[in-house]
C-alpha cells in the first residue's frame, strides 16, 4: 500500500484537523497571546498606551502584509509545507525578538513574525474545506478556529510566568520553541486530501478561474469581509486590553487579571465549536454571525458605562462580552470558503483573513489613544458601533441565505488540490 493510500482515508481528516489545531495554536502564542505581556512590556520599554498599542498590534501588521500570498502559495503548493516553513520562519524572528534592546527593533521582528506565522492561518483553513463535507465543515471550522484562543490562553497563563521568573526575553523564546513544535507536528502529520471526497457547494465552469472582477460571489465575499472586519473589533478591543483595563481601571492584580483572559479565550473558543456544530444543522451560518454581532453591540454598550462602578460589576460584563467577542471566526470563515471559487480557496480565505488582520493591527493602537484622549466608556462605544455595523452589513447575506436555505441544493464538485499544479494555475 502507498503512502498516498494510507493517508486517504476518511478518518485521516481528523488527524489534519489535530495537526491544524496544533499549528494554529502555535501562531496564536504570537499575536493572541502577546497582550498577556502588555504590563512586562510597557515597563520594560517605557511605552505610553498608544506605543504598547503599536506594538501589540505589530505582529499583526505583518499578518495583514502576508495573507494573501501565502493564500495564493497554498493554492499552488498544498498546506503542508506552506505551514511548516512559516512556521520554522515565525520562531527565527522570535529568537530575534528575544534579543531586542529597543522598541523599533522589537517591532521589526514582531512584524515578520507575523508575516511568517500568516501562513497557518489561510493553510490551514484550506485544509478544512479541503478535507471535510460541508455538514460537518462548520464544526470543523470552529475546532480549527478554537486553536487560536485555545493557544491565546495557554499564552496568558505560561508567557508572564515565565516572564517573572526568567525575564521577558524568555518569553519570546518560549514562542519559538513553540512554533518549531508546532512545524514539526504539520510536517509528520499533514498530508494532502484525495480528490473525490472534496466537494463544496457552488458549481464551477471549466477552463481558468475567474478574476476576481467577474466572479459571482465577489459582492458576498467582499461584504463578509467587511463584516469580519467589523467584528474583530470588539474581539482585539477584549483581548488586548482585558488585562491593562482591570489593572489600570480597577486595580485588579496582574495574575488574576491574565487569568480571567485565560479563561475567556477559553470561553469564546467553546463557543466557536458551539456556533459550529448549530450551524452545520441548521444551515444558516450567517444567521447566527448577525446574532453574534447583536450580541456583542450590546454587551459594548453595557461597558461603556461601567467606568463608575466597582470592578465587580466589570469583570463579570468584560468576561461575557470576550467569550461572545470571539466566537464568530468560525462561522465567517466557513462562510466565505464555501462561497470562493473552488480554485480560488486559498487566495479568498487569505483576503479575508487580510480583512481581519487590518482590523486587529488598527484596533489596539486607535482604542488606545481614544482611552488616553477621552476614557474607556467612549471608546467601548466606538466598539459597540463597530458590531452595529456588521449587523447591518448582514442583513442581505441573512435573507440570501434563508432563500437558498428553501432552494433545492446546488451541485457539488471536486476541490482542486495545490500539488496538482497545472489545475491550480
Amino acid at each position: 500500500m502507498s503512502r498516498s493510500v494510507r493517508f486517504q482515508g476518511a478518518g485521516y481528516r481528523w488527524v489534519v484537523l489535530a495537526a491544524g489545531v496544533i499549528a494554529q495554536a502555535a501562531a496564536a502564542t504570537v499575536l493572541q497571546g502577546l497582550p498577556s505581556l502588555a504590563p512586562v512590556l510597557r515597563s520594560t520599554y517605557g511605552l505610553s498606551l498608544p506605543e504598547l498599542g503599536v506594538v501589540l498590534g505589530s505582529g499583526t501588521a505583518g499578518l495583514l502584509l502576508a495573507l494573501v500570498g501565502w493564500g495564493i502559495l497554498a493554492d499552488r503548493v498544498g498546506e503542508r509545507w506552506v505551514m511548516s516553513a512559516g512556521l520554522v520562519l515565525s520562531a527565527l524572528a522570535l529568537f530575534l525578538a528575544s534579543r531586542a534592546g529597543r522598541p523599533v527593533t522589537l517591532i521589526a521582528c514582531l512584524v515578520a513574525a507575523g508575516a511568517a506565522g500568516a501562513s497557518v492561518n489561510a493553510a490551514s483553513g484550506r485544509a478544512v474545506l479541503a478535507w471535510f463535507p460541508r455538514a460537518k465543515r462548520g464544526l470543523a471550522m470552529g475546532l480549527r478556529q478554537t486553536a487560536i484562543p485555545v493557544g491565546a490562553a495557554a499564552a496568558a497563563v505560561g508567557l508572564p510566568a515565565a516572564a517573572r521568573r526568567w525575564g521577558l526575553s524568555s518569553a519570546f523564546v518560549c514562542m519559538a520553541g513553540v512554533c518549531l513544535l508546532g512545524a514539526l507536528v504539520v510536517v509528520v502529520l499533514v498530508r494532502e486530501a484525495p480528490a473525490e471526497p472534496l466537494r463544496l457547494v457552488k458549481p464551477v465552469a471549466p477552463g481558468p478561474p475567474p478574476s476576481p472582477s467577474s466572479s459571482r460571489e465577489r459582492g458576498p465575499v467582499l461584504v463578509l469581509c467587511a463584516v469580519s472586519l467589523l467584528l474583530v473589533v470588539p474581539q482585539t478591543a477584549v483581548v488586548s486590553f482585558l488585562v491593562v483595563y482591570l489593572v489600570e481601571g480597577f486595580h485588579v492584580s496582574a495574575g488574576a487579571a491574565a487569568g480571567l483572559l485565560a479563561v475567556v479565550q477559553m470561553g469564546g473558543g467553546a463557543a466557536r465549536i458551539g456556533l459550529g456544530w448549530w450551524s452545520d444543522r441548521a444551515g444558516l451560518r450567517l444567521r447566527s454571525l448577525g446574532t453574534v454581532a447583536l450580541a456583542a453591540a450590546g454587551l459594548f454598550a453595557v461597558l461603556s458605562l461601567l467606568g463608575a462602578l466597582h470592578w465587580v460589576a466589570a469583570v463579570p460584563v468584560m468576561a461575557l462580552a470576550g467569550v461572545v467577542a470571539i466566537s464568530w471566526n468560525g462561522l465567517a470563515f466557513t462562510a466565505v470558503g464555501e462561497l470562493a471559487d473552488p480554485r480560488r480557496v486559498g487566495l479568498v480565505l487569505g483576503v479575508q483573513n487580510t480583512a481581519v488582520a487590518a482590523g486587529m493591527a488598527v484596533t489596539p493602537p486607535a482604542l488606545g489613544a481614544l482611552v488616553e484622549r477621552f476614557s474607556w466608556g467612549p471608546a467601548f462605544a466606538v466598539v459597540m458601533c463597530s458590531a452595529v455595523l456588521a449587523r447591518l452589513l448582514l442583513r442581505g447575506p441573512i435573507r440570501a441565505e434563508r432563500g437558498a436555505a428553501a432552494a433545492p441544493p446546488d451541485s457539488v464538485v471536486p476541490l482542486p488540490r495545490g500539488n496538482a499544479r497545472g489545475s491550480a494555475r
